[in-house]
């Protein structure tokens, strides 16, 4: 007869919670946000992952519950549908719209997340939509260099009604008191210029052979001088072979 066996009682997996204060901010990022509650257009350059989405959304967490409205621009589709799911759980998603010309969603909502050209659009025909906004906020800024698109954010830029204020997020912008002298020009208003460039994760560069083979500076060098031997003694063996 088969002995029965007792089971052991699975063990209840526990998760410890790190009993941290409040979020501390970097210098950067509290410059930003005292700039904007102030009143203030801001341009800020820092390095990807550094939290530059955090000072927009300390911007529309007050904007929000003051029930003014805000919209938040990016250069495609994809990053616009990413960041509407984003903030719709974060702010709740009564509170949120989407509008890329493919999909719209809660047109009414305080904060509206859509692409820069939809967003130039409404500053051409529908203007008075933007009454009740007080800022704009463009992600991924330094597209104003691009020659194909750059026209929808200079043309937003612009044309956005007087009393929208400006926010604009970048990684690359090497000339951005430049474009902020450009944008104070054209809105006749001063604009803070925020610049970070300490690197929370810091880049390493590897050189990558057509063998797939990965490697540092020094090995990338060594293996550019073999491939230059090579060619040499091939192409004097090439000669030699026409000479002979």
């Amino acid at each position: 007869m088969r002995k029965k066996t007792k089971r052991r009682p699975k063990k209840q997996l526990t998760r410890e919670v790190a009993s941290g204060g409040p979020l501390a901010l970097d210098p950067f990022q509290e410059q930003a946000i005292d700039a904007l509650l102030a009143g203030r257009s801001v341009l800020v350059a820092a390095p990807t992952g550094t939290g530059k989405t955090l000072i927009a959304e300390k911007l529309l967490e007050k904007v929000i519950a003051e029930g003014k409205g805000a919209v938040y621009t990016s250069p495609i589709k994809a990053l616009s549908n990413q960041k509407y799911r984003d903030f719709a759980q974060l702010f709740g998603g009564e509170k949120v719209g989407l509008i890329t010309g493919d999909v719209s969603i809660n047109e009414q909502g305080l904060l509206l997340v859509m692409t820069t050209e939809i967003f130039r659009n409404w500053c051409f025909a529908n203007p008075y939509m933007l009454d009740n906004f007080t800022h704009v906020i463009f992600d991924e800024i330094h597209y104003l260099d691009d020659l194909e698109r750059g026209t929808a954010w200079e043309e937003s830029i612009i044309f956005a009604p007087a009393h929208i204020k400006i926010l604009g997020l970048s990684a690359t912008v090497p000339n951005i008191d430049e474009i902020a002298a450009w944008i104070s020009q054209v809105r006749n208003e001063p604009v803070v210029v925020i610049e970070e460039r300490r690197r929370a994760v810091p880049l390493k560069l590897h050189w990558i052979t057509p063998e797939a083979a990965v490697l540092k500076e020094r090995e990338a060098r060594e293996y550019i001088e073999r491939q230059l031997e090579l060619r040499r003694h091939r192409f004097w063996a090439d000669e030699e072979d026409v000479f002979a």
